[in-house]
C-alpha cells in the first residue's frame, strides 16, 4: 500500500436535484478522503496505449487492490478506524432511499457506513475476478438536500468506486406465513402461541430479555415488561455435568416454568458443551466448550459413523436434554426453541465443519427430540444470516431468526430483512433472536420491517446498552408488545 497522505481531501462535484425516476450515482472521484491510509486511484484511459518501454528485468507489481482499472476510479487503502471516504449526495426529498454501493474485495468483509450520524453494519460478498460489483447495502432515510454517506473501515481490505441511490419503493412487506407447526404433534400450547404469532405478524414486535435482572431494569426505566424471557440449557450438558456444573442449584427450568405463569412468552437456547474431546486447558477450561477452540470434537466425522463412540454419545447428549424440556412440556410451558444458533460463524462447534454436517445434526436433534423423545411443546427456531446453504429445510424450522450486535443500535438491519423475507418470507415468520441491546424497533417498522419478536442479550449487551430515554421511546410504542405492570400478564 501507498501511504500518501496523513489526510486527502477532495473538491466534490455540486449534484443536481434529481428526479425520482432517476438513480443518484456518486463516483470516488467526488468523495471527500480522510486517514493516514485512503487513496484514490485514478482509472486507466482505455484509449490510450503507452508506448512499449525498453526491456528490463520486472519489478515486482504492487497489490491488486491499488491497480488502476480501466475506466473507473476508486478508493482503496481502508486500513485503520480512522480511514473513511465520505461521499455527499443531494435529494429532492426526504424519505427512504435504496443504497447500493460498488464494492470490490477478495473476500467477505464487513462495512461501516453513517448516514448523517446513523451507523449501518453488514457485509459485502467477494467479488469476482476482482472487480468491482454494486451490492445492496439496504435502505436508508435521507434528508430533503444534502446528506453525507460515509463509508468507514468496518474490516477493511475492500475498495469503493461508487454509490447509488434510488428512491426505494419500502421494505419488503410481511407476506402472510401459513401458521401451520412443522411438528404435527405440536401441544395445544404451543399450537396458540404460534397461532399468536401469526395473528401479530407484521402488525406488532415483542420485546424479550435474557434474564431477571434485565427484566426488572427494562421495569425501572419503561413500566413495563418485556413479554418474552429467555433461557439456556447449557448447565444441562452431561460434560458439564460430568465436569461439576450443579444444574439443580441454578433450575433453570424451574425458572422458566414460573416465567410462563407470570405471563411470558418463553424462549429457550442450548449451549451444547461438545460431547466429547474437551480441551480442559487453563487457556480452554471445560467450561468453553461449546466453542470451536476448545474442543477437539468432529461433527463431520461423528455422523460418518453412526456406529462411533462419539455418535452414542451425542444421541445420549439430546436425550438428557430432552428431560428437561418434558418438564416444561408437562408443566404446559410452549417453547420458542433455538438450538444450534450462529452455526454459519464457525465458532461454535456444530458449525465448525460447514453447513453439510450442521444441517444433518439440526435434521437429527430434530427427529431425535419429536419423533423418539417425545417432545412437542417446541417451536423451531432457526438462527441464520441470510445464507440459504446453512437452512435445515422448511420441514424443520417453524421461525427464521437472526443474531444482530451492531455498532449503532438504531441499525435497522434492512439488509437482512430485504434478504430473508426475499428467501422465506412467504413461507416462515422472521424475527431477531439475539440482539446486542435493544433494537429501534419504531424506526423499523417505519420503514416497513415488521420483526415479529426481538429478544436482547444480557448485562452490558442488554437493555442497559441502551439511554433510559431510548429505552422509554421503544418500549411506548404502541406497535411494541410487553407486558403492562398494572395487569403483570402479557396479552393474549
Amino acid at each position: 500500500m501507498r501511504h500518501l497522505w496523513t489526510a486527502i481531501v477532495l473538491m466534490g462535484v455540486s449534484l443536481p436535484y434529481t428526479s425520482f425516476a432517476q438513480q443518484i450515482v456518486v463516483g470516488a472521484e467526488s468523495a471527500q478522503l480522510a486517514g493516514p491510509d485512503l487513496h484514490l486511484v485514478l482509472p486507466i484511459d482505455p484509449s490510450k496505449s503507452p508506448a512499449p518501454d525498453p526491456p528490463v528485468t520486472p519489478a515486482p507489481k504492487p497489490p491488486a487492490e491499488v491497480q488502476p482499472v480501466p475506466g473507473k476510479a476508486f478508493v482503496t487503502g481502508f486500513l485503520k478506524d480512522s480511514d473513511h471516504a465520505d461521499f455527499t449526495v443531494k435529494v429532492p426529498s426526504s424519505g427512504f432511499y435504496d443504497l447500493d454501493v460498488a464494492f470490490r474485495s477478495i473476500g467477505t468483509k464487513g462495512y461501516n457506513i453513517a448516514i448523517n450520524g446513523l451507523e449501518i453494519s453488514g457485509t459485502i460478498s467477494a467479488t469476482p475476478n476482482h472487480d468491482f460489483v454494486s451490492q445492496r447495502v439496504g435502505m436508508v432515510e435521507l434528508e430533503k438536500g444534502s446528506n453525507v454517506v460515509q463509508i468507514n473501515k468496518g474490516w477493511g481490505f475492500f475498495d469503493v468506486a461508487s454509490i447509488q441511490l434510488t428512491l426505494s419503493e419500502g421494505a419488503v412487506k410481511v407476506t402472510k406465513a401459513p401458521a401451520k407447526a412443522v411438528d404435527a404433534q405440536l401441544t395445544p400450547e404451543a399450537t396458540a402461541l404460534l397461532g399468536r404469532l401469526d395473528t401479530s405478524y407484521g402488525k406488532t414486535t415483542m420485546l424479550g430479555v435474557y434474564s431477571d435482572d434485565d427484566a426488572q431494569y427494562v421495569s425501572d426505566q419503561t413500566g413495563a415488561l418485556p413479554a418474552i424471557m429467555g433461557g439456556d440449557l447449557l448447565s444441562y450438558s452431561p460434560q458439564e455435568v460430568a465436569h461439576g456444573s450443579h444444574p439443580e442449584k441454578k433450575d433453570e427450568v424451574g425458572r422458566l416454568i414460573a416465567k410462563y405463569r407470570a405471563g411470558y412468552v418463553v424462549t429457550l437456547s442450548w449451549h451444547w458443551c461438545s460431547p466429547s474431546g474437551l480441551i480442559d486447558s487453563s487457556e480452554k477450561p471445560w467450561w468453553r466448550g461449546f466453542y470451536t477452540d476448545s474442543t477437539n470434537f468432529d461433527l463431520e466425522k461423528t455422523l460418518a459413523d453412526p456406529t462411533s463412540t462419539d455418535y452414542a454419545t451425542m444421541l445420549s447428549d439430546i436425550d438428557a436434554i430432552a428431560v428437561q424440556l418434558r418438564k416444561l412440556q408437562d408443566a404446559h410451558v410452549p417453547i420458542l426453541w433455538r438450538p444450534l444458533h450462529e452455526a454459519s460463524g464457525g465458532w461454535f462447534w456444530w458449525g465448525a465443519k460447514g453447513p453439510k454436517p450442521f444441517v444433518k445434526l439440526w435434521q437429527l436433534l430434530y427427529d431425535r427430540l419429536t419423533n423418539v423423545d417425545g417432545i412437542h411443546n417446541l417451536i423451531w427456531v432457526y438462527t441464520g444470516d441470510g445464507n440459504t446453504a446453512w437452512y435445515p429445510g422448511d420441514r424443520y424450522v417453524d421461525i427464521i431468526g437472526i443474531d444482530a450486535y451492531p455498532k449503532d443500535l438504531r441499525d435497522p438491519q434492512s439488509q437482512l430483512w430485504t434478504a430473508l423475507q426475499r428467501s422465506y418470507g412467504d413461507r416462515k415468520i422472521l424475527a431477531i433472536s439475539e440482539f446486542g441491546g435493544v433494537p429501534d424497533v419504531p424506526r423499523m417498522q417505519r420503514m416497513g420491517e415488521f420483526w415479529s419478536y426481538a429478544v436482547s442479550w444480557s448485562d452490558k449487551e442488554g437493555p442497559k446498552k441502551n439511554t433510559p430515554d431510548d429505552l422509554k421511546q421503544i418500549y411506548s410504542s404502541p406497535s411494541v408488545t410487553t407486558i403492562p405492570l398494572t395487569t403483570n400478564k402479557a396479552p393474549l
